[in-house]
């Protein structure tokens, strides 16, 4: 069991970190405590708005205080034009939150253009496990989990587009995908009642164009706002979506495969026999997905020493739409929450207006965690 000195608050945990980000050769980027709100909004969900403050400035641009800092040094880094980087930050965010103080200090490091995706993601889980070492945590148990496995898994059971993105949406949440699953075994009892008949017979007839152009009638007409999330190519995306899922039942041989696969929670030593026998039960293959996650598995031994358990759980996953890869979590005993958390998420850069892709992976801690007694 780790020893801890009781006096250690926040401040010395984070010159701790500070000098762990520096020994890894990262840049540490100037980042403003005020920022833009639509970049968190249009890629974290209006669910987000709640639980950030937010205010708009005299040009009626949305502004918000830092929420966190991801997308923040993902649009420093756009925004600089370069190819690759490797940036840590330490500072203070700010959140509504019912149980925890609204305002506390995350650090982290995120890793841009690595073009080796299973050695960027076995470094940003050993700095993770690194930094929280510096920072006096020895005894921490990982939870694993990675997106991709789950994209090969509905790839191989051939699931339609628009559950497939339904699906991916849910992954990391128990209940919404439980729900899902019950909804894409049983139908979606969903005729569109609810729309007028005129764009009901033009999602029928699959004419794209047509719907957009009765929206855009309708949005101006009403005096509505043409942005973010609210344009008529991105409701009639939702709407030929919809339909799309209404369309759709899945049998039960498929349900069955999804949900022994979200129900795998096995130490990582038998991740690949656990695996390798769902391939046979389901007559299914993985593919390369489960081999690169039983090599980023494989790199993690060297690190064992510092962790109490290592777990693989296929459905664990972080629920933001941007992440593509690994997930992970590492928590100290005694404590329900993590105290800290990451993956990849090759989608951000292009979600914030790359117009390439930008391998991305990284890992963020929450500092007033380390602070708190555990058992």
């Amino acid at each position: 069991m780790a020893t801890r000195n009781p006096m250690t608050g926040p401040s010395d945990i984070a010159v701790r970190l500070k000098d762990y980000f520096t020994g890894e050769s990262c840049t540490f980027p100037e980042i403003g405590l005020l920022q833009p709100a639509d970049p968190f909004l249009d890629t974290a969900g209006e669910d987000l708005r709640r639980r950030i403050f937010i205010t708009s400035e005299n040009g009626g641009r949305n502004l918000c205080l830092r929420p966190e800092f991801t997308i923040p040094v993902c649009l420093k880094h756009l925004e600089e034009g370069n190819g690759s980087g490797r940036y840590a930050y330490c500072g203070t965010v700010f959140r509504q939150r019912k149980f925890d103080a609204q305002e506390f200090t995350q650090a982290g490091i995120e890793d841009f253009g690595a073009s080796d995706f299973n050695n960027a993601d076995i470094q940003s889980l050993t700095n993770a496990i690194g930094a929280l070492q510096a920072a006096g945590e020895n005894d921490l148990e990982l939870v694993l989990g990675d997106q991709a496995i789950f994209v090969a898994l509905l790839e191989a059971l051939e699931i339609p587009g628009a559950w497939r993105k339904k699906l991916v949406r849910g992954f990391g949440d128990k209940e919404i995908l439980g729900d899902s699953l019950e909804k894409i075994s049983n139908g979606m009892n969903d005729s569109f009642t609810d729309l007028p008949a005129v764009i009901r017979e033009r999602l029928d007839s699959g004419n794209r164009d047509a719907v957009i152009d009765w929206l855009a009638d309708e949005m101006a007409s009403a005096n509505l706002p043409l942005s973010g999330g609210r344009t008529p190519q991105a409701i009639a995306d939702r709407l030929f979506e919809k339909a799309e899922l209404a369309s759709v039942k899945l049998s039960k041989p498929k349900r069955d495969a999804l949900e022994a696969f979200l129900a795998i929670d096995v130490d990582i030593a038998e991740a690949a026999d656990t695996l390798n026998s769902f391939e046979q039960t389901h007559a299914i293959s993985l593919s390369g997905a489960k081999q690169a996650m039983l090599a980023r598995i494989e790199g993690l031994a060297d690190h064992a020493s510092a962790l109490s358990s290592m777990r693989y759980c296929a459905g664990f996953g972080r629920r933001l739409d941007y992440y593509t890869g690994i997930v992970f979590e590492l928590y100290r005993p005694g404590l329900d929450k993590p105290v800290a958390g990451g993956g990849r998420y090759d989608r951000l850069m292009t979600l914030l207006g790359s117009p390439a892709i930008v391998p991305a992976v990284g890992f963020s801690i929450w500092v007033d965690r380390l602070t708190k007694a555990g058992k």
